[in-house]
């Protein structure tokens, strides 16, 4: 049987041909052994053989951004020391612990081995690998640099996977703070208010106002436990049925972009997110306006949607991206300026990767002093709020007390 192949010799050196087999594992192996790295190996156009129909993976697992980088560094390892890429998936499926990711990379391997594309196996997983990662791997495929495409997606990953932790590294003290806050208020509501209110009857005389308010709240707060709790998961439940239309997901995402007091980190970590993409991307072969559009289906934030279709119709008219930017009132003044300048030396990929790298140090830097300015805030909210319940309380004991003594 006749198979065509694409390969690459270790000197960079790409070649196409045709070649003699029984199997289509075997003309991979005599490839191999002839010191070239298969990129695409089909049965000829005129040959007997037919493919069979490959799997598609039919879990739909999540799969967490930690695990596609294990799977893509593994990929890039494995190719830049001349394994073949149906044997690096091969090896990647059998050390992979995600079931979902397993299963996909299990029919992207056979569907490889048939002789099928890198880029259409990887694309029939899209809801996996993402958009912007099967563009990568058909970029490469095609120029034949698919060991550093992986190796540029891992860097990309790595990236966001560190930003992510530290992200929630910065905040998780924070919501300690409030869910201690939050329970002690609980504690007291139903466990020490009641037993001073009980003070308060044994002695016969009258709280004080300011104490007669704050237990009438907690005996109130008590008896409508049960309906407080559905009105609340009511509430909640309809805030995030709200939150998923277009109308609120718009007016958001503005507040969030334009909010005084956080818009500084969160325009900075945005621009830095999709700028990096960006330039990855656009370092791995894709095209401008593929770029583009990658980017803009990868990014959540509607404003930055908008933003993405105003860059696509000026590239079309060939405009270049720098208007738009500068134009934009959350994308930072410095970064559109430093894209005119890559646009007009051609080296707007790199360009592009280094200015989102300093946005995302930079927006992360801005965040953490933000959660600095706001936690002692939240400890003066929560000890203002305790002293106050305790003040409502003891004062009034205290009096009784001096009074009977």
């Amino acid at each position: 049987m006749r198979f065509q192949y694409s390969a690459k010799a270790g000197s960079g050196q790409t070649s196409a041909g045709v070649i003699d087999a029984p199997t289509i594992a075997d003309a991979r192996q005599q490839l191999r052994t002839q010191g070239l790295f298969t990129l695409s190996l089909s049965p000829e156009a005129n040959g007997a053989g037919r493919l069979r129909a490959p799997r598609v993976a039919s879990r739909r697992g999540r799969v967490r951004k930690a695990d596609l980088l294990m799977l893509t560094s593994q990929l890039a390892i494995m190719c830049q020391s001349g394994i073949d890429l149906a044997e690096a998936l091969h090896n990647a499926a059998r050390q992979a612990t995600n079931p979902a990711l397993q299963e996909a990379l299990g029919a992207v391997c056979r569907d490889v081995e048939d002789g099928k594309a890198a880029s259409a196996a990887f694309e029939r997983h899209v809801h996996i690998f993402g958009g912007a990662y099967v563009a990568a791997v058909a970029a490469g495929e095609a120029s034949g640099t698919i060991s550093q495409v992986f190796e540029r997606l891992a860097d990309l990953l790595r990236n966001e996977v560190r930003l992510r932790n530290t992200l929630a590294s910065i905040l998780v003290y924070p919501v300690i703070l409030v869910g201690v806050g939050l329970t002690v208020v609980t504690a007291m509501i139903f466990f020490v208010l009641p037993q001073f209110a009980k003070v308060f009857r044994d002695l016969g005389s009258p709280a004080p106002p300011l104490t007669q308010l704050l237990l009438d709240t907690a005996q109130h707060v008590r008896d409508h436990a049960l309906v407080i709790v559905l009105a609340t998961a009511g509430a909640a439940l309809a805030l995030a049925r709200l939150r998923s239309t277009e109308a609120v997901l718009r007016l958001w995402h503005r507040i969030v972009l334009n909010a005084a007091l956080f818009r500084g980190a969160t325009r900075a970590l945005l621009t830095g997110r999709t700028f990096r993409l960006m330039g990855t991307v656009l370092q791995t072969g894709i095209p401008l306006l593929d770029a583009i559009r990658l980017c803009r289906a990868s990014v959540q934030n509607r404003q930055y949607r908008s933003l993405f279709d105003t860059l696509e119709r000026d590239v079309l008219n060939g405009s270049g991206m720098s208007r738009a930017l500068a134009q934009s009132p959350f994308v930072p003044p410095g970064a559109a300026e430093m894209v005119a300048t890559a646009e007009r030396t051609g080296r707007l990929g790199p360009i592009m990767q280094l200015v989102g790298e300093f946005y995302e140090d930079d927006g992360e830097q801005r965040l953490r002093r933000l959660v600095k300015l706001l936690e002692p805030a939240i400890i003066v909210a929560m000890g203002a709020v305790v002293a106050g319940v305790v003040l409502a309380v003891m004062l009034p004991l205290l009096d009784i007390s001096s009074m009977s003594h």
